[in-house]
């Protein structure tokens, strides 16, 4: 709105009104445009600016639900996931055929888990059959307590200490090298043997420590030390010699290791009679060796320990249905522990399934870490036919020692299984995507050990019934990871996994699915900007004219537009004309939708452009004609700036030179002679000018009013119809238009009784923006006392109201009770409509019978408030 400051005064003359809108309009159109990242304010060089509002970054921007991309505000990419990873969520878009079965983490071939041993889990101790080995080294048995099969053995030891070596070591000597009889580090006792040797080199050497003394091991088989040689020492074998008479015998090397090792030695090398033996030698064997270390502790003799045995339990077993001897058509399973195993050669498993397709015998140790361990073995091509099948677990100990030995096995959950699997499939129904997505990526878990495969499959549609025209083929994958699904746009999609095997024991597992997609964001989303007239731009500003939006609007999508401000909103269409916004806080938005997920509307600038009084332009002048000599005629001089807005149409703004003896006074020309006569009109401290041309008629009438009694008797009666006029009819009045404005600046009614009032369409506009400014300025400094003001040749009375503000344009000369016709009219229409005028939406059809209160109070000599019947005017 162009804003004018008044001056202090109740009343205003025209002189000064134009003068002080020309120096606002001036100071309007010299300031600088306002810059900036957005919006940017850019001069357009015909009276208007525009703003505008880029999308490089959201400076300047409200978005809701809209992202920037590419300098373009458009609708977001949203997650149009398939995201299974338990088979809850399988289950929950799908069905499994009975050949699947879901488990806590994945979907795998159902297997027949019936266990064909009786009583497995040892719950009892039938119907097992418990033997120990017939010797009885080895037990078989029940404990009740764990709910296992327990298998044993327990035997002392059956050696004596000989030499313990921790001191009066006097009966060995060194041989090849040195011996003592201390170093910390023994390992048993308070003392060990100590050795220095050297071995030269050449064919292999020994060195060795020798018993002074003779030796009677005939009592015993098996003699047992603790070696430590450095292992600087090594490589290094160990044997014992001795002397039977004059002949030597000697033990089988043993190859040492570095640290302390314990090393049993077969006596019976020595032969039957070993009651007397000499010179009996503990030596270590090398090649090239110097400075060699070795240690001798704790020699002990005895007689060995030697048995191999086996404890069993049994149980017969029934099968009734043949099956294939195919590999994973049987399947024996068992759990197994050794809690304890000392001073015994080696322990283990024998497990017998035999009957009318054969014998399957599995032999295997104990794996190295303690604890339970499973056991599986494949018994298809032995137990295929129906029949009775003897099912045995046996525990085989091997000794040969004579230290104490002690071993525990136990076992339980044996079980025989017969799987039978068969191939399988999961199937989705349709799962909806909420709109049409395009795909990234697919991501699967599962797992397939051979021979079992895994086919996953998976195709998209746009509608919700699979397998119609409106989707695409299967898209299969045979292995786990991520893929280009490479799958046609669909807002659709059904999945289908097809798990085989051909080896009854092993299946394929489902665990997880990712089907990575997006699509646009079906929910609208809106994006607004407001802007705020720069102080220096308000004097000057008339009002917005129109928004243009630089987009794109794909197929499927759409744009829609408002402006307002806080508390007031209007839809609006790019370019269209709204020339009544006079806001000077400004916003629009623009909600942006699609009905398509792969399309979105794309909005790359706005420009919102509005109008101002800028500096003079041109001048128009015009006449009514035709015209004779003499006769006086008044004339319409206006002033224009560069956008066709009008400046003034004071007709005393202008100087005036007339040709042919014609005169302009007060802006009425009064014709001279004859002929076609030229008038021109410059904009007062302008070089801006106008020139009309007007034929001039010679006039008879003027002739005869200076010749004889008919000129000077027609000069009288035009004396008395002059005074007439000057007194008379100069004194009538006329009400050429009333404006009916909200107190937001809208123009709520305009009423006129001028014939064509389209014509003055831009003087209209001009005289509503100098009358809204008037207001707006002048209540705030006046108190609301400014009732009236000149312009033009014309009078302007204002009425106030709590709603609205009323502006009557009076020509003539206005009668004195003009302002109270004019209070008596605004509190009538206060009564009646001002609610409207308050919510007043912008909708004419809102103020329809407004028009009969407008045209009551225009056609009228004097205002009369129509009267009420039964409470509505009448």
């Amino acid at each position: 709105m162009l804003a004018m400051r008044p001056r202090p005064a109740h009343r205003i003359g025209a002189l000064g009104v134009l003068s002080f809108l020309l120096a606002s309009v001036l100071s309007g159109f010299l300031a600088p445009s306002v810059r900036g990242d957005a919006p940017i304010v850019s001069e357009n060089n015909n009276a208007s600016r525009t703003v505008t509002w880029t999308m490089g970054t959201a400076a300047g921007l409200t978005l809701t639900g809209v992202d920037l991309e590419q300098a373009s505000a458009t609708l977001p990419w949203v997650p149009a996931n398939v995201s299974w990873d338990t088979p809850a969520k399988f289950l929950a878009r799908g069905s499994i055929g009975p050949n699947l079965v879901a488990n806590a983490t994945d979907i795998s071939l159902r297997a027949d888990t019936a266990n064909h041993v009786l009583d497995g889990d040892f719950a009892s101790a039938a119907p097992w059959t418990y033997e120990s080995s017939p010797p009885g080294n080895v037990t078989a048995g029940w404990d009740g307590g764990t709910g296992t099969a327990v298998f044993r053995h327990v035997s002392s030891a059956t050696e004596v200490s000989w030499d313990t070596m921790d001191g009066n070591l006097s009966s060995w000597i060194g041989l090849s090298g040195t011996g003592w009889t201390s170093r910390l580090g023994q390992h048993e006792g308070s003392g060990m043997l100590g050795l220095n040797f050297s071995i030269p080199p050449g064919p292999p050497g020994w060195a060795g420590v020798q018993r002074s003394s003779p030796v009677n091991w005939s009592a015993y088989d098996r003699l047992v030390l603790w070696i430590e040689p450095t292992a600087s020492s090594l490589p290094l074998s160990f044997n014992v010699t001795a002397y039977v008479g004059s002949n030597l015998y000697q033990t089988a090397p043993r190859d040492l290791v570095a640290g302390w090792q314990e090393i049993p030695v077969d006596l019976t090398a020595f032969g039957p009679v070993r009651d007397s033996l000499v010179s009996v030698t503990l030596r270590v064997n090398g090649n090239n060796i110097s400075g060699g270390q070795v240690f001798f502790d704790d020699l002990r003799v005895g007689n060995a320990k030697r048995f191999d045995e086996v404890a069993a339990i049994r149980q017969a077993v029934a099968k009734a249905n043949a099956t294939t001897p195919a590999a994973g058509s049987a399947v024996l399973q068992l759990n197994w522990s050794l809690p304890s195993e000392t001073g015994v050669a080696s322990v283990q498993a024998v497990v017998n399934v035999s009957g009318p397709s054969g014998t399957a015998i599995n032999r295997f140790s104990a794996p190295p870490a303690t604890g339970w361990h499973r056991f599986l073995a494949d018994v298809s091509s032995t137990s295929s036919l129906a029949g009775l099948y003897n099912v045995s677990v046996g525990i085989r100990v091997v000794a040969d020692n004579t230290s104490g030995s002690a071993v525990e096995v136990r076992v339980d959950d044996v079980s025989i299984l017969f799987p039978n699997r068969q191939n399988g499939t999961y199937l989705s129904g349709a799962v909806p995507l909420g709109a049409t997505s395009e795909f990234l990526q697919v991501n699967w878990t599962f797992e397939a050990p051979p021979p079992a495969v895994v086919q996953a499959k998976i195709r998209s549609g746009t509608d919700a019934s699979p397998g119609s025209t409106n989707w695409g083929s299967w898209r299969t994958w045979t292995a786990p990871g991520s893929y280009a699904p490479t799958l046609a746009a669909g807002s659709f999609v059904q999945v289908q996994v097809d798990l085989s095997t051909t080896n009854a024991s092993v299946s394929p597992s489902l665990r997880g699915l990712l089907l990575e997609g997006r699509h646009r964001s079906t929910t609208p989303g809106t994006i607004s900007g407001t802007f705020t007239l720069p102080p220096e731009h308000v004097p000057a500003f008339l009002h917005w004219t129109r928004l243009h939006a630089t987009s794109q609007i794909p197929t499927g999508t759409s744009i829609s537009y408002s402006i307002g401000n806080a508390t007031y909103r209007r839809p609006v269409a790019p370019d269209q004309n709204f020339t009544d916004i006079r806001l000077r806080t400004i916003e629009w938005s623009a909600t942006l939708g699609t009905t398509d997920g792969l399309a979105a509307p794309s909005i790359s600038r706005i420009d919102l452009l509005y109008e101002y009084l800028g500096p003079p332009a041109r001048v128009d002048v015009t006449a009514t004609g035709p015209m004779y000599s003499g006769q006086s005629y008044p004339l319409n001089a206006t002033a224009w700036d560069a956008g066709d807005h009008l400046i003034t149409w004071n007709v005393d703004q202008f100087d005036w030179t007339a040709d042919g003896n014609g005169q302009v006074k007060n802006g009425v020309y009064i014709a001279g002679d004859p002929g076609d006569r030229t008038i021109t009109a410059t904009y007062r401290g302008t070089t801006l000018t106008k020139t009309v041309t007007f034929h001039v008629q010679p006039s008879d009438w003027v002739y005869s009013l200076t010749h004889g009694w008919a000129g000077i008797a027609l000069f009288g009666l035009g004396a008395i119809g002059y005074l007439g006029y000057r007194y008379g009819v100069r004194r009538l009045f006329q009400i050429d238009d009333v404006f009916l404005i909200s107190k937001d600046g809208r123009l709520l009614m305009h009423n006129t009784r001028r014939m064509r009032a389209d014509r003055d369409e831009d003087i209209l506009s001009a005289m509503l923006t100098a009358i809204v400014a008037f207001l707006k300025d002048a209540d705030p400094e006046e108190n609301g006392e400014l009732k009236r003001f000149d312009v033009g040749g014309k009078t302007t009375l204002l009425e106030r109201g709590p709603h609205a503000y009323l502006a009557a344009i009076y020509s003539g000369r206005v009668p004195r009770w003009a302002g109270k016709d004019l209070k008596r009219f605004m509190a009538n229409l206060e009564t009646n409509f001002g609610q409207k005028f308050a919510e007043w939406s912008g909708d004419p059809d809102d103020l329809q019978s407004l028009k009969e209160f407008m045209g009551r109070f225009v056609s009228n000599f004097r205002y009369r408030p129509p009267r009420r019947v039964n409470g509505r005017a009448a």
